[in-house]
């Protein structure tokens, strides 16, 4: 099995995991992964660089208990969707019950080493590629893309660090995460950053990705409306309802043509082929492909170590009750990416080739529109309205204004709209990236913890707010000489 270091430890002599080819025009999945490369001399030309920018995509689909792929699993086991699966390690019964334990967590404490790892990849990238001049690549323009790309890896690394680890909800919150901006030389720690200032650093990362990063080359690269739509998501979790507005509806109304919905939700996740790679609906998501030998992880995550749980089924034959119609929340999107494997319900959104790590769909954006354009008014706007219902529709609803599986009127309330929008995003983005425990977090925060809308009147053993986030396990806070405080609650 896979060991991580801990992230405050030897970190400073970090290699590259890279691909052995010197370009990165073909496909990640068609390259091997053969040798690392010394960031502090190695990255001194395009071709290097090429092959570092491979390595840290690469940290995005790293395996092994507790790497990225528990990523998604924590915190749709923390919002219920899922359950411990027959292999499950200790700590992972934990996430159910949301008391999440502090010591011996393989996963939470891997988890968070990885995606260290994959900033300082980042963060070497960056300052090494800002050493070479434009006339050191082909492409005049492709050093200040590369940097974009690192810093899109870097901000997303970031974010996920923050929202799992870091009270992300509350703007006024020290209890922010350790920002690293750049590469990791000796074993020094450095304590915490606020809430303000980590998401300070993620989106001056984002806006450099809007500004320099390449329109498109795939969708499992970082591009410009990738760097728009997860700064959308941002500020969402910031509360800039109509900031996130603006930026989710550019996204829609402006992105380029590789990008938009896609024509039926299973095309998504068909892994039958190769094509999957190529769904207008991904944005930005890491391709993990059994011919590059990366997908057994994600795979065996869902199926051996978590199980979904009938939570998501019961969510979508469930109905809203609005004036005379009685909505149904789903029709098969949720029927059609699970089924009954030897260890109970499985995700099919994963399987053992042709599968994404989605970091963002355009279907996200039109909800997060829907969300902050109501937020933002304190009302259901026309536009909140139709981003909502243009998913559905999508997914099959109607517009008779009968009962079933409809379009949500003009009448809804906006405490209706606002849990609509909820509990669609749950179903749209089920066991993806965690979307839908973030979403429950966020809305009891908006509400005021212990009032309005409460996680716990969904998870009913979610009462504790503390424990709404994980805690750094107490091997990594030693290891950095204890100068990272740990999270309230789990002292």
């Amino acid at each position: 099995m896979k060991t991580i270091k801990y992230i405050y430890l030897g970190l400073f002599s970090l290699t590259f995991i890279c691909l052995s080819s010197c370009e990165l025009t073909g496909d990640l999945d068609d390259e091997s992964i053969e040798f690392s490369l010394d960031a502090e001399t190695a990255i001194n030309d395009e071709n290097s660089a090429n092959l570092a920018l491979a390595g840290a995509y690469a940290g995005l689909t790293s395996q092994g208990i507790g790497t990225v792929d528990h990523l998604a699993a924590i915190p749709s086991s923390l919002a219920g969707g899922v359950q411990q699966g027959s292999f499950a390690n200790l700590e992972e019964p934990t996430y159910a019950i949301n008391d999440p334990l502090t010591t011996e967590t393989q996963s939470n404490r891997n988890s968070y080493a990885t995606l260290y790892q994959v900033i300082n990849k980042a963060n070497w990238i960056i300052e090494k590629v800002e050493e070479l001049s434009d006339g050191d690549f082909e492409a005049p323009n492709r050093r200040m893309e590369m940097i974009a790309e690192a810093k899109g890896i870097r901000a997303t690394a970031h974010l996920y660090v923050l929202r799992l680890w870091g009270q992300f909800y509350d703007m006024n919150s020290e209890y922010g995460i350790t920002v690293r901006t750049s590469p990791v030389r000796s074993a020094d720690a450095f304590p915490r950053n606020t809430v303000a200032e980590t998401y300070a650093a993620i989106i001056a990362d984002l806006d450099d990705v809007i500004a320099s990063a390449p329109d498109f080359r795939q969708r499992y690269y970082v591009n410009k409306t990738y760097g728009k739509g997860l700064k959308a998501r941002v500020l969402l979790y910031q509360g800039d309802y109509a900031g996130a507005a603006a930026l989710a509806k550019d996204v829609i109304d402006n992105a380029p043509s590789d990008f938009g919905l896609s024509a039926n939700y299973t095309s998504i996740f068909d892994h039958s082929s190769a094509a999957i790679y190529s769904n207008t609906d991904i944005i930005f998501g890491s391709r993990i492909d059994a011919a590059a030998g990366a997908s057994g992880s994600f795979f065996y995550t869902w199926e051996f170590y978590y199980g979904l749980t009938p939570v998501t089924a019961t969510l979508a034959t469930a109905s809203t009750t609005i004036g005379t119609q009685s909505i149904l929340h789903d029709s098969d999107r949720i029927s059609s990416q699970q089924a009954m494997g030897f260890y109970g319900l499985k995700n099919l959104k994963w399987a053992n080739d042709n599968t994404t790590l989605n970091h963002l769909r355009i279907s996200e954006m039109y909800l997060v529109l829907a969300e902050a354009s109501a937020r933002a008014s304190n009302s259901v706007t026309t536009e909140a309205l139709d981003a909502l219902n243009a998913i559905r529709i999508r997914a099959g609803a109607t517009t008779t204004g009968s009962n079933g599986f409809e379009t949500y009127p003009a009448t809804i309330t906006y405490e209706a709209f606002l849990e609509a929008v909820r509990i669609e995003k749950y179903i749209e983005l089920f066991g993806e990236i965690g979307e839908e425990w973030f979403d429950m977090v966020r809305y009891d925060y908006a509400d005021g913890f212990g009032s309005g809308f409460q996680v716990s009147d969904i998870k009913a053993t979610a009462t504790n707010s503390d424990k709404f986030i994980l805690p750094i396990d107490e091997l990594n806070i030693q290891g950095g000489g204890n100068v990272v405080v740990q999270n309230p609650g789990y002292n």
